[in-house]
């Protein structure tokens, strides 16, 4: 029932956008040119994974990013562009038998869509009345994260696995979005209803590809204060494979195992989240404000369920025990502050994470053997920090810099992918890495 509903909402999105799109006053516009340069590289001091310790390990990628936008008329701009990455594999071992992958030393070209969309909206330009958006394009609904939270977007629900990159705390969608924003007191009421397919991520995967999920979120902030947001997330609601052997059994390779049930990719997210900006407490006017940046003295936090059913293991192997016997398990946990530095940075920010879960952050059996089921137990530290810095020199050039254990899971290219577990290599408390980049923007 549920996917006949939403495969008609789907039909009526594509037919809607027809018939809208086109609508507005025409323009003579001339298109603006934009891009990006940037350059990281890092190091992961101490690690783990299954082929043993990690130490001294270092990491490196370059980008280059250009995009066009233009107002085709009043109400409709299209956006246009793309990312080119060049990339080095992870090598998690240089034991015996690399040397067969000699291929993976070398830097990997790819190129990611990161805009291919139109959006057309009616009303106030930051408030708009109604908005709707298609095609490819990054989506962030908590704008204060800088590395960990966000969780609708970057996260599966069984197993639990959650993605996410340096200095990217955002999700690259594809799909519709239908937008609505208004006045409501003090502040604004803003909400997002999202139907989006899931495919590779900035070089992160969400298998199984071509699925569609169904989002609703909503907020309320006001200018100089306070900020509340909540969303759910029907994720996998259509699976476009599920009948089809030749692209993966998306069930639990044995119903009895979980109490007679089937277990499935599918489920249901929900999320709710905070932000408090202290400077409101004080007269806008105030000598102490005037000294500290905009981003300063700022208060965010994020929790989520992900995947609100349980599917207890009925087995009495604990070894192998790789149920979802809790909710608790899969109910991340996320606050974060902007310190004040007085306009000496941009930004320096601190990001805590907790998750109570006897299962290590992980992927594995979703890319490997398309069964959506947790890694097996393995010892790992139940918190995740991070800390970033940006400094801006000029409209034009920016530093940034980040020390973390957070989900760090490497590319790694596809021939030596027997030393990529899809797991996190940050476990134990004292795993942690580094990273820095410069980025030129036009």
């Amino acid at each position: 029932m549920r996917t006949a509903v939403v495969r008609a909402v789907l039909a009526a999105a594509v037919l809607s956008a027809g018939a809208v799109f086109p609508a507005g006053v025409a323009k003579n516009f001339t298109p603006m040119l934009g891009g990006y340069a940037s350059f990281e590289a890092g190091e992961v001091v101490k690690g783990h994974a299954k082929t043993g310790e990690i130490k001294r390990v270092w990491l490196q990628t370059g980008y280059l990013g250009i995009r066009t936008e233009a107002d085709v008329s009043d109400r409709l701009r299209i956006l246009v562009g793309g990312e080119t990455q060049h990339v080095f594999s992870f090598r998690r071992s240089e034991g015996a038998g690399i040397n067969e992958y000699l291929s993976a030393r070398v830097p990997k070209t790819v190129f990611l869509f990161k805009h291919g969309e139109a959006i057309y909206s009616i009303g106030n330009g930051d408030f708009p009345l109604l908005q709707l958006e298609a095609g490819f394009f990054p989506y962030k609904y908590n704008s204060g994260v800088r590395n960990l939270g966000e969780y609708l977007f970057r996260t599966y629900c069984y197993p639990a696995a959650m993605l996410n990159m340096f200095d990217r705390p955002y999700a690259d969608l594809v799909g519709f979005r239908v937008g609505n924003s208004f006045a409501a007191g003090p502040g604004h009421f803003h909400h997002d209803l999202i139907l989006h397919t899931s495919m590779t991520n900035n070089l992160m995967d969400f298998w199984p590809y071509m699925d569609w999920s169904l989002s609703y979120l909503a907020d309320y902030s006001t200018a100089r204060l306070f900020g509340i947001g909540a969303g759910v997330q029907l994720w996998d609601l259509i699976s476009v494979g599920a009948a089809n052997s030749q692209v993966g059994n998306p069930k639990s390779p044995d119903p009895s195992l979980m109490g007679g049930r089937e277990v499935t990719f599918a489920g249901t997210k929900l999320m709710a989240r905070f932000s408090l900006d202290v400077k409101g407490f004080f007269p806008e006017g105030a000598s102490f404000i005037g000294m500290l940046g905009n981003n300063d003295l700022t208060l965010y936090g994020e929790a989520a369920v992900l995947g609100v059913e349980n599917y207890p293991d009925t087995t009495s192997d604990t070894l192998r025990n790789q149920g979802y016997h809790s909710r608790r398990w899969r109910l991340p946990v996320m606050l974060g502050v902007n310190l004040p530095v007085f306009k000496v940075l941009d930004v320096l920010n601190f990001e805590l994470e907790y998750l109570d879960s006897p299962y290590p952050n992980s992927y594995s059996n979703v890319y490997y053997d398309f069964l959506p089921l947790p890694a097996h137990r393995t010892a790992h530290s139940k918190f995740k920090w991070s800390v970033y810095a940006k400094r801006s020199i000029g409209p034009h050039v920016s530093i940034i810099f980040q020390a973390a254990r957070d989900h760090l899971i490497p590319f790694t290219a596809p021939n030596s992918n027997e030393f990529a577990d899809k797991t996190d290599i940050l476990l134990l408390n004292d795993d942690w890495w580094w990273a820095g980049k410069v980025r030129f923007d036009l």
